[in-house]
């Protein structure tokens, strides 16, 4: 019988290092693993069909929802969701989200939802911050507040229910959605 000898750390750490190469082998070639030295590649956005969700949800709702018309052509639709009152967990309202990818790389998002300021707003921007003024587009009164991270926030009732507009998007895109939901 031959004698074996103790495993050593040395022995250890090329184990490690075998497991290593295989795993980063086998993550490369699953697409889970890319090399890019120097920066991030520009990746392909998400695209949505926005218009038409909206156009499917509005009979769904429950509440007149305004369906955005006559964006600019370079705006990008990028998400849409809907929260179903049918299927709603409870204490949740129906809700639909609208997104879109502006041209200098910023997004902004419609929210449309069943329900006051004060339960719409919490649930989309985590918190009400404090206003901090007033937007008029076409005659309709906006009001603005702060939203998660560095985003803006403008708001507004409709009957019974709350419109949302939120973003990273500058005032004047701000304005061109808020003008295309009148």
């Amino acid at each position: 019988m031959a004698i074996r000898r103790p495993n050593t750390l040395r022995d250890m750490a090329w184990s490690i290092a075998v497991l290593a190469v295989v795993a980063i082998l086998l993550g490369w070639a699953y697409g889970a693993v890319s090399f890019s030295p120097g920066r991030p590649s520009d990746g392909q956005a998400p695209v949505a069909d926005v218009s038409g969700g909206f156009d499917r949800a509005a009979p769904l709702v429950g509440f007149d929802l305004a369906v955005p018309r006559e964006l600019p052509a370079d705006w990008q639709p990028s998400s849409f969701t809907f929260v179903d009152p049918a299927t709603a967990p409870a204490g949740q309202v129906a809700t639909v989200r609208g997104g879109w990818l502006t041209p200098d790389g910023r997004f902004i998002t419609i929210i449309e939802a069943a329900g006051p300021p004060a339960t719409v707003l919490p649930a989309e921007l985590g918190s009400i911050g404090p206003n901090t003024g007033l937007q008029t587009v076409d005659g309709v009164e906006w009001t603005v507040t702060s939203g998660r991270r560095t985003e803006v926030a403008w708001y507004r009732t409709a009957g019974e229910a709350t419109w949302l507009i939120t973003g990273t998007a500058t005032p004047e895109s701000f304005a061109t959605l808020a003008a295309a939901l009148v």
